[in-house]
């Protein structure tokens, strides 16, 4: 392979290193955006080390600070290129916008540097996603580069928070209406910095909630994508017209409709086909950064709003070196979420599994404490919600003694933590079997005394109602 000179300019690193020898009192301007592979030249290079190793420490940078620092390494050459940084030295005018040119140098000869990786593997023909993972890593490379760092005056804060505050409100809200009065009235709907995590053990209704709030934001103009690791898109949307029409999932799945119900079931396929909302594939990829990939495609093409993640646990990351570490798998994808969530700017709504603790409890509700491998879920929300259903437990009951059972439909929204709100439990409706929540008929707060001795809510009572 061609031996390709790696992108550089001497001139502007000796340029940016004189102001920094010579005017040491400007160092705070770039001290948050340059660092030592900045420089492609080594005693450049070394020298920003020690001069920055000063700098950080409050000495004041002169010769024998310099020295004190270059004689224990053995590297006495340095104190030549220092010298010449001082004589260098003409002006600070283009300081900043040098040190700039030197971060992007920076980033292309690590570009650089990640393109001859990727060919190499091409021509040893490696797998596809063995050179995905290195794509991904130049991608990782680009979004994060030194930026100058700049604070926001009270000025600016000011006027962002009279933007919140006059928004445009839907129904009495700003945020992305959840199709239920009652969570609307509690959230606020979803707003775009809004990381919501919803948690359950099985049979709780994890998957209906995700298809119930995200076809009803999609539905009423909201782009939305749906990531769902354990139902396929077909089923999804039959829940979603289940939910519609009032028939049957499961009858619908299965085809056991009579021909008026297939009517109406056509009829709704229809009317909702142009309702904006886009199920990933999930026979191709359940990586992380595959699905990252794709949700940066969609957002550029369809301008997504939300995005729901069915569920947490499902998803992969190759970049785990450890395939058998749930937690740091957890962990890792966690943290490539927030950072897709705050690059885009949507509500990112994930739902999670709960581990099996709270089984062995009278009371089967959950709290923080049993969100399933990775503490970082509860890190990174700005609310978590439980899902707790009664009737599942009374079901199952009911069926081992050979008894009949009515459901109540009573669904448990329980919010364990949110940054804007209160704390507690919110009764609404499920009805599981045609994929609907709605509300109760009142507010009525949930009466269980250990809401209140609750460590997850931290010993408040519940204020909803």
């Amino acid at each position: 392979m061609e031996q390709i000179i790696p992108p550089h300019s001497t001139e502007i690193e000796k340029d940016v290193l004189s102001v920094m020898c010579n005017r040491p009192e400007l160092i705070y301007q770039i001290e948050d955006i340059l660092d030592e592979n900045c420089f492609y030249n080594s005693d450049f290079k070394y020298l920003f080390s020690v001069v920055m190793d000063i700098h950080m420490s409050g000495v004041t940078i002169t010769q024998s600070a310099i020295l004190h620092r270059i004689i224990p390494s053995g590297k006495n050459e340095i104190l030549t290129t220092y010298q010449e940084m001082k004589r260098y030295f003409t002006s600070e005018r283009m300081f900043l916008s040098n040190s700039e040119i030197l971060v992007e140098y920076s980033t292309k000869r690590a570009l650089q540097t990640k393109a001859i990786q990727i060919l190499q593997m091409i021509e040893s023909n490696e797998t596809i996603d063995e050179i995905e993972n290195e794509v991904t890593e130049a991608t990782t490379i680009v979004l994060s580069r030194n930026k100058s760092t700049e604070a926001i005056s009270m000025t600016e804060a000011g006027e962002g928070l009279l933007e919140l505050m006059n928004r445009e409100k839907t129904n009495g809200i700003t945020g992305i209406p959840t199709g239920v009065a009652t969570l609307d009235k509690i959230t606020g709907g979803w707003e775009n910095d809004d990381m919501v995590i919803f948690a359950a053990r099985p049979g709780m209704g994890k998957t209906v909630a995700a298809t119930f709030h995200s076809y009803h934001g999609a539905s009423i103009g909201y782009p939305t994508a749906l990531i769902s690791l354990e139902v396929r898109p077909a089923k999804l949307m039959g829940r979603m017209i289940s939910n519609l029409s009032g028939v049957n999932s499961s009858h619908i799945t299965k085809g056991n409709l009579a021909d008026n119900q297939k009517r109406i079931v056509n009829d709704k396929v229809v009317e909702v086909k142009d309702t904006p909302l886009y199920f990933y594939d999930n026979t191709r990829s359940s990586d992380i950064n595959d699905i990252c990939r794709t949700l940066r495609a969609w957002h550029r093409k369809y301008k997504l709003k939300a995005a729901y993640f069915d569920y947490i646990g499902l998803i992969e990351d190759r970049t785990v070196k450890n395939n058998s570490d749930q937690t740091a798998i957890t962990t890792s994808v966690m943290k490539k979420l927030t950072r897709l969530k705050n690059q885009l700017g949507i509500a990112f709504i994930v739902f999670s599994q709960l581990n099996r603790e709270n089984e062995s409890n009278k009371d089967k509700r959950p709290s923080l404490n049993h969100l399933k491998s990775s503490g970082k879920l509860e890190e990174d929300a700005t609310r978590v919600i439980f899902l707790y259903r009664q009737d599942y437990y009374d079901y199952n009951e009911a069926e081992s003694r050979g008894e009949g059972f009515t459901p109540t439909h009573d669904i448990e929204y329980i919010f364990a933590k949110n940054r804007e709100g209160e704390l507690g439990p919110v009764l609404m409706k499920c009805n599981v079997a045609i994929n609907r929540v709605y509300d109760a008929a009142s507010l009525t707060p949930i009466s269980v005394d250990k809401y209140a001795r609750n460590e997850v809510f931290n010993g408040a009572k519940h204020s909803f109602g």
